[in-house]
């Protein structure tokens, strides 16, 4: 490989989808919202593709103002009012205005121009140049923008009523794993008002208040909406780890019943008593026949929340691990930490590749950027984030709860098998 080549690798291997993808998945996360990139061609396509994973009609509602450089010079005013014409009489519930870093640098005053081309609904514009970050970031900023325009005062509680905070279909398998929560939840008595960020409508931004608690999810998407929701409505919310793994479940569901107490607990626990006993017993029987689920080294790389919740899983319930890699954004609790052998930076690109070329029997969960790098015959992988161009995924099944626990562990133990028969023949 020569230097160029090698240069290109590192970069591929370093970079995050960006911050106006994150808040344009944010918006595309509200379903009767219009999303106008307020930017050239290539911001958009960059943008929608990542969001048409989990979307694939998104280009239906969401649009590109299409900036050259006569518009970085002049202004994107005319731009923008042609984009905006279809709205003018049939206005969406919401729009959104994202402006990318070529229109950023510009400084129109983005919904002062919507509204004088006759715009009347609600609008949230925002910018996400390069300094606002990375997709987190921009998803992050596009939700405290949107919830500082429609949000209003505190709302009478309803009893036993939970948001859930910072879901995202624009997650690898994020749109199942908010219907396993969202199903927990219903089976412990709790009502979901709304998943904020995910298959909800622009109506319930204004009614968020109606919760009794908040949960976030993913922490580094939701964290800062949730102290927003608390300062200005009084909300409590609780940020514990990601359900992943039986035990993982139980707990994240102990941790929201010390908040708020669950009408049906004894139904959850009883399904999870139910499935841990029948995978015990499956499991065992595997164990007889193939020895321990062991890696002598395991990488995990993806977004921080999905990372150490998996990690933490991982080494606890499902399998035996001699040397544990997360290369992810340091977590918030320091004992989830503890978990981790080693936390390369998760940009430390010559670090994660050694790791990967040097693997022997081992386990890499992350995407396809980091697969380009392992020994398949060596080196058993499973997808847990984009981008992912090696591996299709047509089910239903999560990665979170119980149905997501069944399913990651059953991946785990399949390829380990596999690979044990082939190492055999």
């Amino acid at each position: 490989m020569d230097e160029c080549e090698k240069s290109f690798d590192d970069v591929c291997m370093c970079t995050d989808t960006c911050a106006l993808a994150g808040a344009s998945a944010f918006f595309a996360g509200i379903q009767d919202a219009v999303i106008v990139v307020n930017g050239p061609l290539w911001c958009y396509f960059f943008a929608m593709r990542h969001i048409e994973h989990s979307q694939s009609t998104i280009s239906h509602r969401m649009i590109c103002t299409q900036l050259d450089n006569d518009a970085i010079v002049f202004g994107a005013e005319e731009y923008l009012h042609d984009a905006l014409v279809p709205y003018v009489e049939q206005p969406p519930a919401l729009l959104a205005i994202v402006s990318s870093c070529a229109a950023g640098l510009i400084g129109d005053d983005i919904e002062a121009i919507a509204h004088g081309a006759g715009i009347t609904c609600p609008i949230v514009a925002l910018d996400t140049s390069g300094l606002v970050g990375s997709f987190a970031d921009g998803w992050d900023k596009a939700a405290h923008t949107a919830l500082s325009v429609l949000l209003p005062e505190r709302q009478e509680p309803q009893v036993n009523t939970v948001n859930l905070i910072g879901m995202t279909s624009a997650y690898y398998n994020g749109g199942n794993d908010v219907r396993e929560l969202v199903r927990l939840l219903e089976m412990a008595g709790y009502t979901v008002h709304a998943v904020f960020g995910s298959e909800m409508f622009a109506a319930e931004l204004c009614t968020l208040s109606r919760a009794a608690l908040n949960i976030v999810v993913h922490d580094e998407l939701g964290l800062e909406s949730a102290r927003l929701l608390e300062d200005i409505c009084s909300t409590p919310y609780i940020a514990p780890l990601p359900p992943y793994g039986r035990a993982g479940t139980r707990r994240w569901l102990e941790e929201i019943a010390r908040a708020l107490p669950p009408v049906r607990g004894d139904e959850t626990e009883a399904e999870i008593a139910r499935v841990t006993c029948e995978d015990f017993l499956r499991i065992n029987e595997c164990k007889s026949l193939w020895g321990e689920l062991r890696y002598d080294t395991a990488l995990i790389r993806a977004p921080r929340s999905v990372a150490w919740g998996i990690a933490h899983a991982l080494r606890t319930e499902w399998a035996d691990v001699c040397h544990l890699a997360v290369a992810a954004e340091a977590e918030r609790t320091q004992e989830v930490m503890k978990i981790a052998d080693e936390i390369p930076g998760e940009t430390d690109a010559v670090r994660i590749q050694q790791i990967l070329s040097a693997m022997e029997g081992g386990l890499l969960l992350g995407s396809s950027n980091e697969s380009a790098h392992i020994d398949p015959k060596g080196t058993q992988y499973l997808p847990i984030s984009y981008p992912v161009q090696d591996a299709l995924r047509l089910t239903d099944v999560p990665f979170m709860g119980l149905r997501g626990a069944r399913h990651i562990e059953e991946q785990l133990w399949n390829g380990n098998i596999l690979r044990r028969k082939i190492s055999l023949s």
